[in-house]
């Protein structure tokens, strides 16, 4: 018995031995063939990477894609506005021109929301802006209104005339929320 283990380790160390020497020839055409498609894809992934990494780097906000800030770029966000207070008359105002027509306006005064001396000052004087409108309008004629924007000037007339009265601040605008100009 011991005879045919001799023979049976001798043919596995032939089997084993040509199995090694045909190892040592060289790697399977197979294998090979995807080792080097897992390269190529390595390389390509790492390729990606790079040009995104440079891209990212490149086109930073504000750069225009140089990579260096671009003054020409507008910031086309709608910047924070403060709306003022108003302070609403209580009627409106009907007046007779100068030259016999009737204007009716209804306006509100705008002003500094923050300015709550501004706001009781308004307030408590009520009676003599509605004076200085009236007077004013008063003054006009009818072709007065005729020019492209008549209700500009006016406001910038009535700011004025009402400013020089305030102490605590000044009116900022004047909103006309009816403006009526009616013929004989």
């Amino acid at each position: 018995m011991s005879d045919e283990k001799d023979d049976n380790l001798n043919n596995m160390d032939d089997t084993d031995g040509g199995g090694m020497e045909s190892k040592k020839r060289g790697l399977n055409p197979f294998i090979i063939k995807i080792l080097s498609g897992v390269a190529g894809i390595v390389l390509l992934i790492t390729l990606v990477v790079v040009v995104c990494l440079l891209v990212v780097k490149c086109s930073t906000t504000g750069t225009g894609g140089t990579g260096t800030p671009d003054n020409g770029l507008t910031d086309i966000r709608k910047p924070h506005v403060e709306h003022p207070a108003i302070l609403a008359m209580d009627t409106p105002f009907r007046q007779q021109l100068r030259d016999g027509k009737m204007i009716q306006v209804d306006i509100a005064l705008a002003y500094a929301e923050k300015n709550k001396k501004l706001q009781t000052e308004l307030t408590q004087n009520k009676a003599q802006i509605r004076d200085i409108v009236i007077k004013t309008l008063s003054k006009l004629e009818a072709n007065y209104f005729s020019d492209v924007d008549p209700l500009s000037k006016l406001e910038d007339d009535l700011i004025k005339q009402i400013n020089r009265m305030l102490n605590e601040g000044e009116i900022e605008g004047i909103f006309f929320q009816e403006y009526t100009l009616m013929g004989n």
